[in-house]
């Protein structure tokens, strides 16, 4: 069974352990992504970032914004701010874009952080494979949204569980502007992942295949959690 002990102390801002290394401190791609609705079968991606994290340091943030074959609801618009004006004029072909996406999340094979890897990887696959290109191969996906339900289990409070107090539980410092697009909402993924590495000594000591697995199973264990409780409310 994994421990679920805090780390001793965390070094510096971004959550980063004193004088000790895991495959965080290797390196790790953040990803995240924007999308015209929530079902992954059939959403496409309007936005999408990448976010390479080395030594505890972001370093080549990409993102793409995609012209996209289907109207933008406005309530889409809303939350992301593109438009289907923005998207026709300014967006990059859709196949290209994804093409390009695929290859700086898998070009050096590094473990892929996402806040909700359980909806931005299936919807990748699916617009990938429409456009007649291979779904993504990953070594690893780790998705901080799981941990934080698995190692912070009695989180209070309604929408407590979203980006931004969970960054703020776990001491990050971020401003405003740190709120808004698929880049943003990237760099605060891979930062909670880095101070998740700082509190739980599975997360950064687990090989990340391994954790990837475990992930996994604690994302099956939790909806089945989470279905009983809705039962029980009836």
């Amino acid at each position: 069974m994994l421990s679920k002990r805090p780390h001793a102390k965390a070094d510096g801002e971004g959550g980063r352990v004193a004088n000790m290394t895991s495959w965080i401190d290797e390196g790790f791609v953040a990803f995240d992504t924007e999308t015209t609705g929530l079902d992954v079968h059939e959403a496409r991606i309007v936005t999408a970032s990448t976010v390479v994290f080395r030594n505890g340091q972001p370093e080549s943030p990409r993102t793409w914004l995609i012209k996209v074959d289907v109207d933008i609801p406005s309530a889409a618009s809303d939350v992301h701010g593109i438009t289907d004006e923005i998207s026709q004029r300014d967006g990059q072909e859709q196949a290209q874009a994804l093409a390009e996406i695929q290859e700086s999340l898998e070009k050096d094979a590094l473990p892929i952080v996402s806040y909700n890897a359980a909806f931005d990887i299936p919807i990748l696959n699916s617009n990938l494979i429409r456009q007649g290109l291979s779904a993504l191969t990953a070594p690893a996906v780790i998705c901080p949204w799981i941990i934080d339900k698995q190692f912070n289990k009695y989180v209070r409070g309604k929408n407590q569980r979203r980006l931004k107090p969970t960054a703020e539980r776990y001491g990050l410092e971020l401003r405003e502007e740190d709120w808004h697009g698929a880049q943003a909402d990237a760099l605060v993924a891979g930062r909670i992942l880095m101070a998740q590495g700082a509190a739980y000594a599975a997360v950064r000591e687990t090989p990340p295949g391994e954790l990837s697995a475990l992930i996994e199973g604690w994302r099956i264990e939790q909806e089945a959690d989470f279905q009983a409780w809705l039962a029980r409310q009836k």
